[in-house]
């Protein structure tokens, strides 16, 4: 970052050229000048000079939030360099579901570990948008998820397909549901629309933009499906079973879930054999990369 820049962002932050002096390491009298010369540059005064320190000026405090942008920017790039650097040294980053994390992908994880120990490994936790943005902004390499319709033009991807699993519904021990699943799974999914849904790690709202015009346009008539129902959306699936089990709600997730909820716990109340969805995973198209298609290799031995 330019040094003028970190100097005057130390004195607006302390309101002291003793005190950014000291902070700096360097001596009163060079600060002093360099905030001239920064002065001189831009052409108008920053500082007002007070007997017990300094003020921003109307300009300075224009000026900081510049510096500021400027600050962050730089802090942005040396991150990227460092990401760059150790990618180029074999550091894997990969995106999952907590499901398929549970299910399937931290035994993949343990075995590329074992025939790559000197890889270093990212992990990061989501819904499918979220990681998907991260994916096209290149945060991560990969990721675990359900197969997306719909998406933008703009992203770039290839899917590799590895099973495809079914929606089920799950409540807490005891719900009054559980006395009727001897009914047909139609009527028992309309007399579960009468509870609370709670939907585990949802999309949100700043993640659109990964898909097509018409697809927000469907999501967004979906939205109006729930309109006067209780609806609970958490994002993280730990909590999500705890709040399960202090309410009445009814939880789509997984049917691949089923023993793990039972586990937990928590009962399976359908498994809906009509809604069935791909499960797989995502990378950049083109990307040619050893330690990506060794790990894609592990994860496909480790599926279903």
């Amino acid at each position: 970052m330019n040094k003028l820049y970190r100097y005057f962002l130390m004195v607006a932050h302390t309101g002291s050229i003793k005190g950014a002096a000291e902070k700096l390491n360097i001596s009163q009298p060079s600060l002093t000048a360099a905030i001239k010369k920064l002065e001189n540059d831009i052409g108008v005064p920053i500082f007002v000079r007070k007997s017990k320190g300094v003020e921003l000026t109307e300009y300075g405090l224009l000026f900081r939030e510049h510096a500021q942008e400027q600050q962050e920017k730089h802090l942005s790039l040396m991150h990227r360099f460092t990401d760059m650097q150790q990618r180029q040294l074999g550091k894997l980053k990969l995106g999952t579901g907590e499901a398929w994390w549970e299910q399937f992908v931290r035994d993949a994880v343990a075995t590329y570990k074992e025939r790559e120990p000197s890889g270093s490994l990212h992990l990061e936790f989501g819904n499918n948008l979220s990681l998907m943005h991260h994916l096209v902004q290149g945060d991560i390499d990969l990721f675990v998820g359900h197969e997306i319709y719909g998406l933008h033009e703009r992203c770039k991807v290839t899917f590799y397909p590895l099973f495809r699993d079914k929606e089920a519904m799950f409540v807490r021990a005891g719900h009054p549901l559980l006395t009727r699943k001897k009914l047909s799974t139609e009527v028992l999914m309309t007399e579960a629309e009468a509870y609370p849904i709670l939907r585990v790690t949802p999309d949100h709202s700043r993640h659109n933009s990964v898909l097509s015009d018409h697809v927000n346009s469907q999501i967004m008539a979906k939205e109006s499906e729930h309109l006067g129902r209780d609806i609970y959306d958490v994002d993280s699936l730990s909590a999500s079973i705890d709040l399960l089990k202090m309410s009445d709600a009814v939880m789509p997730y997984s049917h691949t879930m089923c023993q793990w909820m039972e586990e937990q716990g928590v009962e399976t109340l359908l498994v809906n054999s009509e809604r069935l969805g791909n499960v797989g995973l995502y990378a950049k198209q083109g990307v040619k990369d050893k330690k990506i298609e060794a790990f894609i290799e592990v994860l496909q031995q480790h599926s279903y």
